[in-house]
């Protein structure tokens, strides 16, 4: 009986060890009021297998162990479309920086996203995510929502990226925005960066269309056959799924004017027949919008381990930052300034820290200090020798650079 009973204990104990794992956990979440905290490392261990064949045991690499494996992991969740310029930089990240003989130094690791509005949620509250790609318009599509000023404390960025093109693709009797008005409008899947798009477009502008969350695939399907009207999709130009599209399928692209309702949240753009050759005839342009995006994260407090690993990422990022430009990485990076802020948000206290103590070397480095040193370098020798101001030659300058664009 006396056996029969510690056997029962001992069962039990180990059933509730999870949960009271578990309980720990939930606790973490809601004294961060963010993600769980990771779990405290483990002791270093070597992990020994049995070999199948010989029946010995054997070590696996050097050091390799849990500890390890997570030290320096950081996940970045990224888009849907795994061939669009947000998982290549992704992957980009992580060809640049994974480091360690068993990656135990630095490994970034990509993660498919849902959408880039569950980008958000998925950084708030999905266990595990670090970092990850966010429309910059996400923070006045929510500004309805209640929990608008938490969410803003929360969450913070590291830099801003690249923007992204906003793609209507709509049924040729369709001619401008306007038409969309009573219309079956596909705003693209619910959690998409294209959702929040589509919804904050037509709210600015007071347009009614009947809004649908359908995918690109099944919409572009459905305007053939006239059961809907329009579809939204942002994508960097020349995206793939727009290049599928062909004018003879009674489908075009439908011009976005760059209004003063919507200057504050998108910049404007156009699409070429260098873009889309089918869609857009040679010398034409056809007028569009493009929303910024961040590389957002959780606003971790200083002493938090989380704050730690996401710092040490971001050290490594900027510090090889101009190795992201060269060949063999996504060309979009050329268009990514560290420095660049953005309205509504706060940066991420490591990377705020990186950029103060690297201030001057960034502006010694920089393309426009270069191109302007050039511009004085071929000036003429008496003009550089009388000592022309400097401030009044570098408006020169700027005067000279716009005329070249």
């Amino acid at each position: 009986m006396y056996r029969y009973a510690l056997i029962i204990l001992a069962t039990f104990g180990f059933s509730i060890l999870p949960n009271s794992s578990l309980a720990l956990d939930n606790l973490t979440r809601q004294q961060t009021n963010g993600p769980a905290a990771s779990a405290k490392p483990e002791a270093q261990k070597e992990i020994v297998v049995a070999q199948a064949q010989t029946g010995t045991t054997g070590v696996i690499g050097r050091k390799q162990n849990k500890f390890d494996a997570n030290a320096g992991t950081v996940t970045v969740i990224t888009t849907r479309n795994l061939g669009a310029p947000f998982m290549i930089a992704a992957l980009d990240l992580s060809s640049l920086l994974d480091a360690g003989e068993r990656y135990e130094e630095m490994r970034v690791v990509p993660v498919v996203a849902r959408g880039k509005e569950q980008n958000l949620w998925d950084i708030l509250y999905l266990k595990g995510i670090d970092i990850g790609f966010v429309q910059s318009d996400i923070l006045t599509y929510l500004e309805d929502d209640p929990r608008i000023g938490s969410i803003k404390n929360r969450l913070r960025y590291i830099n801003v990226m690249f923007p992204e093109e906003v793609h209507i693709i709509a049924r040729k009797e369709i001619k401008s925005i306007q038409d969309l008005a009573g219309k079956k409008v596909s705003i693209n899947a619910r959690g998409t960066g294209s959702s929040v798009v589509g919804t904050l477009l037509f709210r600015r502008l007071g347009i009614k269309a009947k809004l649908e969350n359908v995918d690109t695939n099944r919409a572009i399907a459905r305007m053939k056959k006239g059961d809907l009207d329009a579809h939204f999709n942002v994508l960097a130009k020349p995206a793939r799924p727009v290049l599928r599209v062909k004018s003879t399928d009674g489908l075009h692209l439908l011009p976005i004017p760059h209004t003063e309702e919507i200057a504050e949240l998108y910049l404007p753009s156009v699409f070429t027949s260098e873009d889309y050759p089918d869609l857009v005839p040679a010398g034409t342009e056809v007028q569009t919008i493009s929303v910024g995006n961040v590389l957002a994260v959780f606003n971790w407090p200083k002493d938090h381990p989380r704050y730690q690993k996401v710092s040490r990422f971001v050290n490594a990022f900027f510090d090889r930052f101009e190795e992201l430009k060269q060949p063999g990485f996504h060309p979009r990076w050329k268009d990514v300034n560290l420095a660049a802020t953005i309205p509504g948000w706060t940066r991420f206290g490591a990377a705020q820290d990186w950029l103060d103590k690297n201030a001057q070397t960034m502006a010694d480095n920089s393309g426009l200090k270069q191109e302007f040193n050039k511009f004085v370098a071929d000036q003429p020798a008496t003009l550089n020798a009388a000592g022309e101001d400097k401030t009044a030659l570098f408006e020169e300058f700027l005067r000279w650079r716009n005329s070249q664009q």
